[in-house]
């Protein structure tokens, strides 16, 4: 028997004096293309939640069929912060990253954005990622990834940390 959930009652209400909340279920789509790969295209959509991001990332040439796509890698990454004792505070560290589903032509990628993103935002965050480069120079696959965080941080907004 499948798991339902009760949507009927909410446990938060919003007052009439409160601006409208931030999150929103309807994801933002993106395209862009790679900066050393004019005719790949990378697709991002962004779905901004109250307490995560939900990121799906693939990448499209006009060798790729669009009717057949892998599914790609699933990844979660949570912000990591350590409590120093000495000074009694949090001190932001490397993201803890786990793989919910992987493929190995698209882990890494997969994983190295969604810390990226979470470090950044300091939200959980989900990617999915099906993007694949083939085989490019270290440079070409940091400036997709760069491009491809740039993008994602526009919609999100660099002031949700804190």
């Amino acid at each position: 028997m499948p798991l339902m959930m009760d949507t009927s009652q909410s446990t938060t209400q919003a007052s009439p004096n409160e601006p409208a909340p931030s999150p929103t279920l309807h994801p933002k789509p993106l395209a862009i293309p790679l900066p050393f790969s004019p005719n790949t295209t990378l697709h991002i959509q962004i779905t901004r939640l109250e307490t995560s991001s939900l990121i799906f990332l693939t990448s499209t040439d006009p060798s790729t069929s669009s009717s057949l796509s892998a599914l790609g890698s699933f990844v979660y990454a949570v912000p990591n912060q350590i409590l120093i004792a000495k000074f009694q505070r949090l001190q932001p560290s490397d993201p803890l990253c786990t793989a919910l589903y992987s493929l190995p032509s698209s882990i890494d990628f997969a994983t190295r954005v969604a810390k990226i993103l979470a470090r950044k935002t300091g939200k959980p965050t989900y990617v999915g990622c099906s993007v694949v480069l083939g085989n490019p120079p270290v440079e070409e696959e940091v400036a997709g990834m760069r491009a491809a965080v740039e993008e994602v941080m526009k919609v999100l907004g660099e002031g949700e940390k804190g």
